[in-house]
């Protein structure tokens, strides 16, 4: 049976070690593995591939990277169902944030001096993560300073440096939010989490939105919960939120717009809703999300007032040194303590349609789903 068939509603690390007993298969050390989709579909379309060789220096400036780790998200899953904003060609390999070492570099890479053999590296990556090795051009990769945890960097980069950016771009005069009311939609995701975590240190007065299940969890971070419903929250704080992120777009973003006062600001960061509610039927077309995505996206960018849409793998192509600094000062403070990562679930390579399938059912516990690809027992 498969990992998709193990998979029932009830206690996360009883169906993980379960489905893990089933699954278990022996990859050669030596070879690359990586998880593909071929065709889009459900969880039986993440298929665990094997090349007797690694890949190699293809251009002069590209690096070889041994992965340690890299994410599992909901983008992957959507992705590999062919729904969502930002789609990838097939095949596709999911996993759109690594850390890993290099082990490999072209003669432009090496006469840089920027990164040496054996240091340890991440990147944000269309596609690619989970895997055991990645060919890329070493100017789309940051150093991991030294002794940071590759699983923590990878919650930071995946997680906390979007969030500090987003944050960064409703900043007035790069004042901290102290005292300033901050609404976070969807404050139970890895990125909801680490964007309340970084408020909670400014000493915002935080508000989110959540299934009623999780504000007992989010409580303790001091936030305000509602329901996700817009119509639940709404008449407490339309017109009283300084910052509103909106990383769900339940509605179009109206609720978010409507939530701000007259000077606030609203960080539009993604448009789940639009692809995880369910087909749009329209009279022209069979499935009309992909067209919402792009009126919404378009709307946001150019003609919603004190709106910002802000694009992760944008960003980080566009401004990689703001988005390395970032990263470097989320390290410092993991460093000191005083910011902890959750991970909600370390998976072999052959667990990823575990993990996927969990995340659907939103079933995994808090924090970011790591694929540690050289991992070959339960963790």
């Amino acid at each position: 049976s498969s990992v998709a068939d193990s998979f029932a509603t009830g206690d996360f690390d009883t169906q993980y070690a379960a489905a893990d007993n089933k699954e278990r298969k022996q990859i050669d050390p030596n070879h690359q593995a990586f998880v593909s989709v071929a065709e889009h579909g459900n969880v039986e379309k993440l298929k665990l591939q094997e090349l007797k060789n690694i890949p190699g220096i293809m251009m002069s400036t590209d690096v070889i990277i041994k992965i340690e780790c890299s994410s599992v998200t909901l983008q992957d899953c959507m992705i590999r169902r062919g729904k969502w904003y930002d789609m990838q060609r097939l095949p596709f390999i999911p996993g759109s944030d690594l850390v890993g070492t290099i082990v490999d570099l072209g003669t432009d890479a090496l006469r840089e001096g920027r990164f040496c053999i054996g240091e340890r590296v991440a990147a944000v990556v269309p596609s690619g993560g989970n895997a055991k090795y990645i060919r890329l051009d070493y100017q789309c990769v940051i150093r991991v300073p030294d002794g940071v945890d590759p699983v923590m960097a990878l919650c930071l980069s995946s997680t906390y440096v979007p969030a500090r950016e987003a944050l960064d771009l409703a900043r007035k005069m790069n004042t901290p939010f102290t005292g300033a009311n901050v609404l976070v939609i969807g404050g139970n995701g890895p990125s909801g989490l680490a964007t309340i975590e970084l408020l909670t240190l400014e000493g915002a007065n935080i508000y989110t939105t959540a299934d009623e299940r999780h504000h007992e969890f989010l409580a303790n971070f001091g936030a305000k919960c509602f329901p996700i419903d817009p119509l639940k929250w709404i008449p407490q704080l339309k017109g009283k939120m300084d910052v509103v992120l909106d990383s769900v777009c339940l509605d179009s973003f109206y609720s978010s717009l409507a939530a701000l006062n007259p000077e606030g600001t609203l960080i539009c960061t993604g448009l789940s809703a639009v692809y995880t509610q369910g087909q749009i039927r329209a009279p022209i077309i069979k499935d009309a999300r992909d067209v919402k995505a792009a009126y919404v996206k378009l709307k946001a960018k150019f003609f919603m007032n004190n709106t910002i849409y802000y694009d992760r793998m944008v960003r980080y192509n566009e401004a990689p040194n703001e988005y390395a600094q970032h990263f470097r000062y989320l390290c410092h403070l993991v460093g000191k303590g005083t910011i902890k990562p959750a991970v909600a679930a370390r998976a072999s390579l052959n667990m990823v349609p575990f993990l996927h399938k969990a995340i659907e059912h939103g079933d995994t516990p808090y924090g970011v789903c790591v694929c540690a690809p050289w991992v070959t027992k339960v963790e």
